[in-house]
């Protein structure tokens, strides 16, 4: 009797199998348990067109022996909807299937794992032993030995298959910004382990994800290897964060002084690297997006001209100073001047202080910017000090004429 419900058992499974072989030869595995004198199988596939329930033209009930001396493994839907075939859609997620047995007697089991169908390259599979949580991972036919107490109904494996990872780069954005990314998506899975390790071999992450879309951040640029693992299977993949260019904002100005008599104008030249947009101010309220902007002063004052460049979400600043005066009669072209003996020290809030050699006489003069005599002094120290703490803030000009010609032409500020 023993051999003819074995019989019927493997002729309904092999006659199933055979109509659906001819449109898909893969993704089916044999599980086999022997013990007690006794074996017992089932089989799980991945077919197009399977469903999670029953499937008529797919599916098949467990038939059960009589005999209560043998072993018994299955799946099933829900209690009491056993199945010797289970077929499955294929997945485009990570899953695990419980595999139930009935033990008729405490002993040794082995369960032989095959492919019938071979495994297709974008799935893993791993058994899982549930009593010790023990991962077997399945590169081929596999036989396994187990001590089984006697048990009914129990939930003993589960059959875990893995999906492809889908990992994605993200570059560093900004240079020297040391915020390179790498999304990781283990779709269907919420407990898994992960290792990236840098070119040195540095470990970089090292930590379990209770989810199935993680991102690890702040990775510098470089080359990466990583590891992901989840009961027994391991994913190994590589990836690279490549750096950001280096932005620079830079630019020339064609003068440090200009003059309202004679237009204003100030000519820029702009040096910025790997920068697609500019923004210029140009301190009095005044701004452009050229690269490279001619401009126009009106009134007379000490400005900063800034240059944000900027590339995507990056920026960076530059900044010059320029003094607009409102005709040449205030003196203030530093070009072409003798200061070989003449030093000027800025000692802060409006405090200066001359060094002359050879108590060399001179002439010291400060003048405002609308060229108006403010100081004047004639000294023979070596050492002079000059304060301009009392007077309103603003720019002012210095004239130092010695003796023996030195001759020194300096903006103040105050």
């Amino acid at each position: 009797m023993k051999n003819v419900y074995k019989k019927i058992a493997t002729l309904i499974l092999i006659s199933l199998i055979s109509l659906t072989a001819f449109t898909q030869n893969n993704n089916a595995f044999r599980f086999k348990i022997s013990g007690n004198n006794y074996s017992d199988e089932t089989i799980i596939r991945l077919v197009n067109g399977a469903s999670q329930n029953f499937d008529g033209s797919y599916d098949a009930w467990k038939l059960f022996s009589p005999n209560p001396n043998v072993p018994s493994i299955y799946t099933q839907i829900t209690p009491g909807q056993e199945l010797s075939i289970n077929a499955l859609p294929e997945f485009t997620e990570d899953m695990s299937i419980t595999i139930y047995t009935n033990i008729p007697a405490n002993g040794i089991y082995t369960i032989d794992i095959e492919e019938i169908f071979a495994l297709t390259s974008n799935y893993k599979i791993s058994l899982t032993d549930i009593s010790s949580t023990t991962h077997y991972r399945i590169l081929g036919d596999t036989s396994l030995v187990f001590n089984f107490n006697t048990q009914q109904n129990s939930p003993s494996f589960t059959f875990n298959i893995s999906t492809s990872l889908v990992t994605t780069p993200t570059n560093e954005t900004c240079f020297n910004m040391n915020d390179g990314s790498i999304m990781v998506n283990n779709a269907g899975n919420t407990d898994w382990d992960i290792q990236i390790l840098d070119a040195a071999n540095n470990t970089i992450v090292n930590n379990n994800s209770n989810s199935s879309l993680n991102n690890y951040n702040n990775l510098l640029p470089g080359n990466y290897t990583a590891q992901v693992s989840s009961k027994g299977i391991v994913d190994e993949f590589s990836f690279t964060i490549s750096p950001a260019a280096n932005l620079t904002s830079d630019f020339n100005l064609n003068k440090d002084t200009v003059y309202i008599s004679e237009g204003g104008e100030i000519n820029t030249t702009n040096n910025s690297l790997n920068a697609q947009n500019y923004t210029w101010d140009f301190g009095d309220g005044g701004s452009s997006f050229d690269i490279s902007p001619i401009y126009n002063y009106s009134s007379t004052g000490n400005y900063v001209v800034t240059l944000s460049a900027s590339n995507n979400n990056c920026t960076e600043d530059n900044t010059k100073q320029i003094t607009v005066l409102q005709s040449p009669n205030v003196i203030t072209s530093i070009n072409n001047i003798n200061t070989e003996n003449i030093q000027l020290a800025n000692l802060g809030n409006g405090n200066y202080q001359l060094i002359t050699a050879e108590h060399s006489n001179k002439q010291i003069m400060v003048y405002d910017i609308n060229g108006k005599l403010v100081f004047e002094d004639v000294s023979v120290n070596d050492i002079y000090n000059l304060s301009l703490s009392n007077n309103s803030s603003g720019i002012y000009i210095l004239n130092v004429m010695t003796k023996d010609g030195q001759f020194l032409k300096e903006k103040l500020y105050r």
